[in-house]
């Protein structure tokens, strides 16, 4: 069995968005980059504003394509009623009242020379009878610590650009609409880190591994080597394993 390499693992940071809208438009058609919809109910600030960025899914049978939101009518209130997507709709095409699903807003994090650990850690209470190992008590939880190195360009997100990881970490500029990862929203913003490794030989399945509610507590700026380094705490004991099939 082959070792985990880096360089076959997609890395993402993903906010918590949820929610969905029903299709509202008589006959769709496959080549279709826009949408018109109703009753748009989301987890967001403003809960029927559908953010750019958002990826979504529809409810037509043995369709399985994840689209992207890129922009949207109105622009700027709720509630949404149209917005453009990509790619187009393709086969099978969605009808009319059909559901959309939205899903995780995400950007892809280039690690180049860079790395991603984190540690699961425990506590423990050895108690003693009379100065003796006696009995072992489990103690506090402990919150996972993880570091992520990696490639960036810009600090922050210029026009028509995709969302810098550190916007996306401060929720800021084009991600000040990203929705916190915590199931509690009186929370400070998280984020989840998703590490997907894709097996490049032979048939042994997939693995997804989710670092989730993560807040970074630095971030250091390494210009000489264009690298940021990011270090925080998942509001978690441990990470979320799953294993798939392509």
């Amino acid at each position: 069995m082959a070792r985990i390499e880096l360089r076959d693992a997609l890395i993402y940071i993903q906010d918590g968005l949820s929610g969905n809208a029903t299709i509202d438009e008589a006959t769709p058609g496959a080549n279709d980059t826009d949408v018109d919809i109703s009753s748009p109910v989301l987890n967001t600030d403003d809960t029927d504003l559908v953010p750019v960025g958002a990826r979504f899914t529809v409810s037509t049978a043995n369709n399985t394509t994840e689209y992207t939101v890129t922009a949207r009518t109105p622009a700027d209130t709720g509630p949404t009623t149209n917005f453009t997507f990509t790619p187009a709709w393709g086969t099978p095409t969605p009808a009319n009242a059909d559901t959309i699903t939205f899903l995780p807003q995400r950007i892809e994090v280039k690690i180049g020379e860079g790395n991603v650990t984190y540690t699961e850690a425990k506590e423990y209470e050895y108690l003693l009878d009379r100065g003796n190992l006696d009995t072992v008590r489990e103690g506090d939880q402990q919150p996972m610590d993880v570091s992520i190195d990696f490639v960036y360009e810009h600090v922050t997100t210029g026009t028509g650009e995709d969302i810098t990881v550190v916007d996306a970490l401060k929720r800021q500029n084009d991600a000040s609409e990203w929705v916190s990862s915590s199931d509690d929203l009186c929370e400070p913003f998280s984020v989840d880190i998703v590490i997907d490794h894709v097996t490049p030989c032979g048939n042994e399945e997939n693995e997804l591994t989710t670092l989730p509610d993560y807040r970074y507590e630095s971030l250091e700026f390494d210009l000489g080597d264009a690298t940021i380094s990011t270090s925080g705490r998942c509001n978690v004991v441990e990470a979320s394993v799953s294993r798939y099939s392509s």
